[in-house]
């Protein structure tokens, strides 16, 4: 960890103390916060059936917050380098909040969908800072060690949502419009906590969404054959880890399970997850190999899937095992890419932006089309043809030479 905070040279100078309290308060906000992004996973069932939809439908509420970030990345990046970061953070949490608060009183799911977009978009923003923040704060001589962390970091809320949302729905009873305001308290709470740790005069700049390319190096990006292989790579990651996520513990009932043994057995895969993302961070950084790992966490995350489709509920271990290891490591390597990738250390922001873009747009359609797909042709064969998509996110890593 650094001495100071990496800041414009007329920006004051901050102690080993404060920063440490700093990153404790931007962990602990993110998780916090990080649940309202994963409050839907144990309520699939709930709100299709105060909605009356069909899963067509529910994809496109489980792709409404990504819409959001992909349109609004860059231009909230410029408001991020103008105002103060904890401006730009409770101002992130009041929209969240509001969003959150429209769901609850929707009267169709229209309105319902428009809140979940509005909720993406104050935690988008917000959530630019706490990122680039963490960038700023720490030792990047170990970038797969800190992506492999951060990216824990965000995982830690699925385990939160997935074990303790189905308890309080299955146990306590309660609806999901309730859980939805327990949420809105907890944001509350990481506004304490933001606002008592970090310094009011503290800014940032050089975030990576906010620096506008120029031409040179948009066109320089787009022709990095590794670049866009590992983009597009990604699109095929983000629809099993993320995308699929949201149907997980329905499709585990449908295997026999009650919904609390699903919560319970997904659970256990994202807890595995923590320690496969630290572990492989390490070893990518001591092996000085990202390339050879992302290959293996791809072919192992396909023959999870496959295994997932064909094991009865008793074997889901295997499942478990597979999913909850090599393939966890993935969102850390491809982090860690753009170092090598980059032609120009300025490309390095770009790449970042230009790979999230895609994958982030890709995974928008691909979650639109897996509502449909699994209405029309049920989760079985939707879990095949995602087994096919890790392979093809495999061969898309096997040609991107220029990662070492």
């Amino acid at each position: 960890m650094s001495d100071t905070v990496t800041m414009k040279p007329e920006q004051p100078r901050y102690s080993k103390k404060q920063v440490g309290l700093m990153i404790f308060a931007i962990v602990t906000c993110m998780i916090l916060t990080g649940i309202s992004g994963y409050k839907l996973l144990p309520m699939q069932s709930a709100i299709m059936d105060h909605f009356h939809i069909a899963e067509s439908a529910y994809g496109y509420l489980n792709t409404s917050a990504s819409w959001v970030s992909v349109a609004c990345s860059i231009p909230f990046g410029f408001l991020v380098r103008k105002l103060r970061c904890n401006v730009t953070v409770l101002l992130g949490y009041s929209v969240a909040v509001g969003g959150i608060l429209v769901q609850v009183f929707a009267p169709n799911f229209v309105i319902f969908v428009m809140g979940r977009m509005l909720e993406g978009a104050g935690s988008a923003f917000a959530g630019l800072v706490t990122w680039a923040l963490i960038l700023n704060l720490t030792n990047r001589s170990h970038v797969s060690f800190w992506s492999s962390f951060m990216t824990m970091v965000s995982v830690l809320p699925q385990i939160i949502m997935t074990k303790g949302g189905t308890t309080l729905m299955v146990n306590s009873g309660l609806t999901f419009q309730q859980l939805f305001l327990i949420v809105c308290g907890i944001y509350g709470v990481a506004a304490a906590i933001w606002v008592i740790l970090v310094p009011f005069s503290l800014r940032i700049y050089g975030i990576g969404s906010s620096q506008k390319p120029t031409r040179e190096q948009t066109i320089r990006v787009m022709k990095n054959k590794s670049a866009m292989l590992i983009a597009f790579a990604m699109i095929f990651f983000n629809a099993t880890s993320m995308t699929f996520t949201a149907y997980i513990i329905k499709f585990l009932t449908t295997k026999g399970m009650t919904q609390m043994q699903a919560a319970d057995t997904y659970s256990i895969t994202t807890i595995l997850g923590l320690a496969s993302m630290i572990a492989f961070g390490l070893l990518s950084d001591k092996l000085k190999t990202r390339r050879k790992i992302a290959i293996m966490s791809f072919v192992a995350g396909a023959v999870a899937f496959v295994v997932l489709g064909l094991v009865p509920a008793n074997m889901i271990w295997l499942y478990v095992v597979l999913w909850g290891t090599l393939p966890r490591s993935i969102s850390g390597m491809t982090s860690a890419t753009a170092t090598d990738i980059a032609e120009l250390p300025s490309d390095v922001p770009i790449i970042n932006s230009v790979r999230s873009t895609i994958a982030q747009v890709g995974s928008i359609v691909i979650g639109i089309l897996m509502g449909y797909g699994i209405q029309y042709f049920g989760y079985q064969a939707m879990v095949f043809i995602l087994a096919g998509g890790m392979l093809i996110g495999a061969v898309l890593w096997f040609f991107a030479k220029q990662v070492k």
